[in-house]
């Protein structure tokens, strides 16, 4: 099996990156409000464009992927991950930000104060609605993203082509590409951050126990990407599930070796690494919302487990 990125992947990840650096980032994240910010209707203006919001219509969901996860990666405050692979199944054109919030949990749902869309998944239905702009009211977060209160307002219409399980899936492989990249995001932070830092004349990321704990996070980011990744690709719903169950295990760790290894200097609002570990206990809770992914990927895998009835829309269990 060939892990490297063939010539288009990588031609495609330098562009993304290329637009990241000018417009997302810590610093462009800081314009937009620090810690609340408003929604980049500007970078996701030149992503659209540039035609990375819409690689999965094209049949290049791993595409889609890699954009999603480099976006998260530069604290894109946009939408990406839901528009590149969620969007397609859904049967509804939007070219604006677009929310997606669980029927068993409304409330509080990023993107949902901007959205073009708001899309609500229920048991054994799919709708969307778009909201007048102004009628949802914003929520203060320090999330890193904007959030709004989808509880006053209605479902809107059924959407007829999409599936409550395929929607399902996706998102949660857009919740693990998410967390993936903000995990990489903080990652990166900490090791620059290790090998500046001098303590008793030495880099403090020379030392062991520190090189050990890295390489922990390292190993762990590794394999909830390859995961998502391969869930993107395949289609399959165990592994979707799967995917995101990995990647809320890693988040924990990660989370917690980064500031341990940034010391005092990581617990302040002045220094970036919050706006990176904000973002994974958040994406991990929007994950409780459609659900426990360990649950679901033992259900899909085991069908007679669920009192001998499948609960899947098609035998395959494919998206």
């Amino acid at each position: 099996m060939d892990f490297h990125l063939d010539a288009d992947q990588r031609a495609i990840l330098d562009a993304v990156d290329t637009i990241n650096a000018r417009h997302a980032g810590a610093g462009r994240i800081r314009e937009l409000g620090g810690d609340e910010p408003s929604y980049d209707h500007d970078l996701h203006k030149h992503l659209r464009e540039a035609g990375f919001l819409d690689l999965a219509l094209d049949d290049r969901p791993l595409d889609a992927a890699l954009v999603a996860a480099a976006v998260a990666r530069q604290l894109g405050v946009v939408a990406a991950a839901y528009h590149a692979l969620v969007l397609p199944c859904l049967g509804v054109d939007a070219e604006g930000p677009i929310a997606i919030v669980a029927a068993e949990s409304p409330g509080p749902a990023r993107f949902a104060a901007d959205a073009e869309v708001v899309v609500t998944v229920a048991d054994g239905s799919v709708s969307a609605v778009r909201p007048k702009p102004g009628s949802v009211a914003r929520v203060g977060s320090r999330l890193g993203w904007p959030i709004g209160d989808v509880a006053g307002i209605d479902a809107g219409e059924a959407l007829p082509d999409a599936r409550p399980d395929e929607v399902r899936a996706r998102w949660r492989v857009a919740l693990a590409l998410e967390l993936v990249g903000s995990m990489s995001g903080a990652l990166d932070l900490t090791v620059a951050h290790v090998t500046d830092r001098r303590q008793f004349g030495r880099p403090i990321g020379s030392f062991q126990a520190v090189q050990h704990g890295l390489a922990k996070c390292a190993v762990a980011i590794e394999g909830a990407r390859w995961l998502a990744y391969e869930a993107a690709w395949s289609g399959d719903w165990t592994a979707a599930a799967t995917a995101l169950a990995a990647a809320m295990r890693a988040a924990e760790r990660v989370r917690r070796d980064t500031h341990q290894f940034t010391g005092a200097l990581g617990f302040t609002t002045e220094y970036d690494l919050h706006l990176w570990t904000m973002r994974l206990p958040a994406l991990a809770i929007e994950a409780g919302t459609i659900g426990s992914p360990a649950v679901a990927a033992a259900t899909h895998q085991w069908p007679i487990a669920r009192n001998g009835a499948t609960g899947l829309d098609n035998a395959e269990g494919r998206l």
